[in-house]
């Protein structure tokens, strides 16, 4: 009833805000702040789009935002959006493999990094190219690898701190990435290639080919091309705990490749089964092109189209490998996105389809996700309303999600035409409220309904800012913000057979018992939640010096977990005393099932931007971000006895046990979250010819530790069994020295991960050192 009631306080709140700017909408707006503004402060003004859905000031944005600019991404060392992502504050950004990241805002992908560890999807971030979301239904999350576009195509990236589900719908519970693409501004002929050469066989090229007619029309092509190898030919093994190669790797999980023998699949049976080879050496190999049209047909009309595709081969963390964390897919996809606008209207309809394959073939799909937007922007006076819907068709198709149980066993992976279908209708309303030219207030609903899932999945934001002066504006938000109903978590249908070594009562030596499990998605669960309030304030201390701080409290419920489920059967012959003897045989049987649970977790920090100006000629920027997360509930590892049976056969006196137990096979941790990560940016432009630059990424010491949650049946030995791998406090330094040939061309060169070799994620790949020769022209 609480939860009902609190939910029904929510909703009263939004609609007295509404309701109350509605009757307050003849209040006069004067724009006293810009009016005091000199013309150097009003050019120097920072467009955001992403945190209120229109252009606006980013100095009055409600929410946590950071602008990466065209110009930042330019001057520094990194050589993917990915890796751009590292000159924002509050992100988290760690390579896996070369040219392969892991990235989430603020830690809490990292709670589940234990109960997952070979899955870094960054699954509560929602990712944007061009407001269209490029995001995985199946079990959640970005693959950055699969982006048909590259820096070349980027004008700026936006990132959003903080739930913004009621903006942009589910998935986006810590945040939004908004890449935002920009082609042929310059009236004409716009060309532009940069290609780049490093050492370790890295290379970089990009092309973009366009043509502008008078502003109205823009007519773009671009292509993009990068390599990255490995600085190691190693993979960890979890029962060795070390690095081995490829030839010597055991199954850390090994399903019985012989029903009646219980002979388990060894690694290189498994492997050439599957046909699952490594390319030991390459990391990534990407490509992708892409075709941007715009035309303007009045002076607030516009369309803006988008086609392209991509193909990639990425070594990253892989999902149900039985052997190693790392494994290999190859992606194709294709998308076409439309915009338009019309006065007050706007439209997007896009579509994306494509397929991942896995190595390990059963972990691969298909998907085609089909996506429309309909919104109505009207502004009074003081107040402004933004209505809209949306619709998504989504099908994924995978040997997982079968009628027909997938067999780890027998592996019966072939893709069928059994495509699971959904679709989603949603339904938001954004409005605002600017009484004063100093005071704004931001209310946002949104209601998202899957058709297989019966909850409806409801996020708010409520939002304020009050422009003290023109350099000082304080903020305060309070929203929340959920994850969205995935294929894998609702359909999984499999089995494993499997063998457990168990030590029983009266025998010396473990015995070696059959287990088969059922392994069992779930309809209708509930997905995490999270609920946040966050203060902020901006001040321009100097007309060069800038500050952002913000502090923010955060608790997420709803978790999903796959929970164990075993029946242990013995029959022994009883001695004449009537006591157990003889142990005749051993089995076992149950069930992984995905369940809510019983977990709660609340984080708090505090994070801050500095912008100095130094001159024209010297510029820097300090970041960085404090956090602490806590867990509560059932967060440890645990077996749970639930029920024993006795059975008596007096033919043979032979005694039957079950025991039934249930076990959380997941350690819970906030271990793997850095408690401080930021960075720096330092540049330098002494004449028009010459650029110098340094940018540094830093994060605190954290850990990444493993269970065999096949394989628990008891707690003894859980230690034992651990494998865990210390990330170090670490400083990435990049530099960059540019030098202009012409009017057209220039030169730089680039060194990367200047003090060497590290290791950023847990299991995966050292990171090492390279340099960069490129060349850039421009037409």
């Amino acid at each position: 009833m609480k939860q009902v009631m609190n939910f029904k306080e929510k909703i009263l709140l939004f609609i007295i805000i509404i309701t109350s700017t509605l009757c307050l909408k003849t209040f006069a707006q004067q724009d006293k702040v810009y009016n005091e503004m000199t013309l150097e402060e009003l050019l120097d003004i920072d467009v955001v789009v992403t945190a209120s859905k229109h252009p606006e000031d980013l100095f009055e944005t409600p929410l946590s935002t950071t602008i990466i600019s065209k110009e930042e991404i330019s001057n520094s060392g990194v050589a993917s959006i990915p890796e751009a992502l590292r000159l924002s504050q509050g992100l988290i950004v760690r390579e896996i493999t070369p040219g392969n990241y892991d990235i989430h805002i603020r830690g809490y992908d990292d709670i589940t990094k234990n109960v997952y560890l070979t899955l870094s999807y960054n699954t509560t971030i929602l990712v944007m190219i061009d407001n269209r979301i490029v995001y995985s239904y199946f079990s959640g999350g970005t693959f950055w690898e699969t982006l048909p576009v590259d820096l070349n195509d980027v004008e700026r990236i936006e990132v959003v701190r903080g739930p913004a589900s009621a903006l942009y719908g589910p998935n986006a519970v810590t945040g939004v990435i908004n890449i935002i693409t920009s082609h042929a501004n310059k009236k004409g002929k716009n060309i532009t290639v940069n290609t780049q050469m490093g050492t370790n066989k890295a290379k970089n090229a990009s092309l973009n080919i366009g043509y502008n007619w008078d502003d109205k029309t823009k007519l773009t092509f671009s292509g993009n091309f990068s390599e990255r190898y490995r600085f190691d030919s190693k993979y960890y093994d979890f029962i060795r705990k070390d690095y081995v190669g490829v030839d010597s790797l055991t199954m850390f999980v090994a399903p019985v490749k012989d029903h009646g023998t219980n002979e388990p699949w060894t690694f290189n049976e498994y492997q050439k089964e599957l046909e699952a080879f490594y390319d030991e050496d390459l990391s990534l190999r990407r490509a992708g092109g892409n075709i941007f049209f715009t035309h303007n047909y009045g002076v607030n009309s516009n369309i803006d189209i988008a086609v392209g595709a991509q193909k990639s081969q990425s070594q990253r963390t892989g999902f149900l490998n039985l052997a190693t964390p790392l494994s290999q897919t190859e992606s194709e996809s294709y998308y076409i996105n439309a915009k338009i606008k019309h006065n007050n209207l706007n439209g997007q309809f896009n579509i994306n389809s494509g397929k991942d394959e896995n190595n390990y073939q059963f972990n691969s799909y298909k998907f085609t996700n089909i996506e429309g937007n309909l919104e109505y922007f009207k502004e009074f006076k003081t107040v402004s309303i933004r209505p809209g819907i949306n619709y998504k068709h989504l099908s994924y198709n995978s040997p997982f999600t079968y009628e027909e149980r997938f067999s780890f066993n027998d592996l019966n992976f072939d893709f069928k035409d059994e495509a699971r279908e959904t679709s989603s209708f949603s339904a938001f309303m954004l409005t605002e409220w600017k009484p004063s030219a100093k005071l704004r207030v931001i209310g946002a609903a949104r209601v998202d309904k899957f058709g297989f899932n019966k909850h409806y999945f409801m996020n708010y934001e409520i939002a304020s800012t009050y422009r003290i002066n023109k350099n000082n504006l304080v903020r305060a938000v309070h929203s929340k913000a959920s994850k969205s109903p995935f294929f894998f978590d609702t359909y999984l249908n499999g089995n494993i057979l499997i063998n457990y070594d168990r030590t029983v009562e009266g025998v010396t030596d473990p015995i070696n018992v059959p287990v088969h499990l059922t392994i069992n998605g779930k309809e209708d669960l509930k997905y995490p939640t999270i609920t946040s309030t966050e203060i902020g304030w901006r001040t321009k201390i100097t007309n060069s010096l800038s500050l952002d701080l913000e502090i923010f409290y955060s608790n997420v419920d709803n978790f999903v977990n796959p929970n164990a489920y075993h029946n242990y059967t013995s029959e022994q012959e009883l001695d004449e005393s009537g006591a157990p003897g003889t142990l005749l045989s051993i089995r076992a049987d149950g069930a992984v099932k995905f369940e809510n649970y019983n977990l709660n977790a609340s984080q708090y920090g505090l994070g801050f931007t500095l912008d100095y100006d130094f001159s024209d000629k010297f510029k820097a920027k300090a970041f960085g971000n404090y956090q602490k997360t806590n867990i509560s509930g059932r967060k440890d590892i645990d077996v749970q006895l639930t029920d024993i049976e006795f059975s008596f056969n007096p033919e043979g006196d032979i005694l039957t046990t079950t025991l039934s137990n249930t076990t959380n096979p997941t350690q819970w941790s906030e271990d793997a979250t850095p408690s401080f990560f930021g960075g720096f940016t330092l540049n330098y432009k002494p004449n028009s010819k010459w650029s110098f630059n340094t940018d540094g990424y830093i994060y605190s010491q954290h850990e990444f530790a493993s269970y065999n949650y096949y394989q628990i049946s008891d707690l003894e030995n859980l230690e034992k069994d651990k494998s865990q791998v210390d990330i170090k406090t670490n400083l990435v330094l990049n530099a960059k020295t540019t030098y202009q040939l012409n009017k057209h061309a220039l030169i730089h060169i680039t060194g990367k991960n200047l003090l060497g070799k590290h290791r950023e994620y847990g299991f995966a790949d050292n990171i090492g050192s390279i340099v960069l020769i490129g060349l850039q022209w421009k037409y």
